[in-house]
């Protein structure tokens, strides 16, 4: 890197007398450099080293750089060098992201299923046994026009889907459509739907493009998913899932692969607050559709304290019952319990 950079250097003076270009030039020019060299020897390194790295990246954030644009090489070199552990051992992963605990910012880590937050108050554990509801506050998603394109006609086809169409607007309407048609179709129905209208809104041509550049079947021959399939579909799908789930971002799978995606915080559980509807009405019929549809692999990982939600294209989901992340029973303040006890009252009373 020094001997490109000398060389950088030389061939400016000589092509320019009489202009020269600012010193902050090969400062950024060498960082982006010495960041590439830090990857590179990241993505080889044994976990000691790794490790190693980590720390050192730690120990010069903490002390305080004196500019920007050397703290920015720090910060990448620490995300790379989580990374690398969670590839590795991610047990040892989790035991050094509690060590760093609050020093670490949430969206640096490459992977954040398993980790609590480090400054929220405990949980109140219902006296029914039912599960606590997410400790952070409600927020405010901005909706793009493509954003408002997109619920508009996703409500359209769940509508023809159920035979009902909510008064309310947005994703509260949404919410009351999804709810008024659990009260009434099985969970297979529900998740039937679902897929349904997720045909219709990739159209007839987006499967079979899909399924041939990104999981590699011809006909009746499937020679992938090709490598790049889970990296690229984390990379697109936050453009046209946002107005279904809200801002996300790709990170890493919990094997420490590329091919992850992080709901910061998911709009539809926030609205719905009901653990039934994520489940039947976006985990599972999602990971179907990728997977008959498309031909790709997909685990859904909603964590209902936090409302964020991990998507993990190319890793294979364990059925609900077996999988040790789903916690049972209804979340504490699900606005359908109440309304699933009073639909079972009138059924008896019919």
């Amino acid at each position: 890197r020094a001997a490109s950079m000398s060389r950088l250097r030389k061939s400016h003076i000589v092509a320019s007398d009489s202009a020269e270009l600012p010193p902050s030039v090969f400062d950024v020019v060498e960082l982006k450099l010495r960041r590439a060299g830090d990857a590179v020897a990241l993505a080889f390194a044994p976990l000691a080293e790794a490790k190693a790295r980590l720390q050192e990246a730690q120990e010069k954030l903490s002390a305080g750089e004196p500019t920007d644009i050397t703290r920015e090489r720090w910060v990448a070199m620490r995300k790379a060098a989580l990374a690398r552990v969670l590839g590795l051992d991610r047990q040892e992963y989790l035991r050094v992201v509690a060590d760093l605990g609050s020093t670490l910012p949430r969206e640096d880590l490459p992977n954040r299923q398993d980790v609590p937050l480090p400054s929220a108050p405990p949980p109140v554990m219902p006296a029914d046994g039912s599960i606590p509801d997410c400790v952070l506050d409600n927020v405010t998603y901005t909706e793009s026009p493509l954003d408002v394109l997109l619920l508009k006609v996703f409500r359209k086809f769940v509508a023809d889907e159920i035979d009902f169409d909510s008064p309310k607007a947005a994703m509260a309407g949404l919410a009351e459509q999804g709810r008024t048609y659990m009260l009434r179709a099985s969970e297979e129905q529900q998740q039937q739907m679902v897929v349904n209208v997720l045909r219709r809104l990739f159209t007839p041509v987006g499967p079979p493009f899909y399924k041939i550049f990104m999981s590699g079947i011809w006909g009746e021959r499937q020679l992938g998913p090709w490598p790049w399939a889970p990296a690229l579909t984390s990379w697109v799908t936050p453009v046209f899932f946002k107005f279904l789930v809200g801002p996300s971002t790709p990170n890493y799978r919990k094997d420490g692969q590329l091919g992850g995606l992080v709901v910061e915080k998911c709009r539809f559980l926030q609205e719905s607050g009901c653990k039934g509807l994520c489940v039947h009405q976006c985990k599972l019929p999602a990971q179907r559709f990728f997977e008959e549809d498309l031909g790709l692999p997909l685990t859904v990982s909603p964590n209902f304290e936090t409302q964020e939600c991990q998507w993990s294209f190319g890793e294979v989901a364990l059925p609900v019952e077996e999988d040790p992340s789903m916690p049972t029973g209804c979340l504490a303040g699900c606005p359908s319990r109440k309304a699933l006890v009073e639909a079972k009252a009138c059924n008896r009373c019919s």
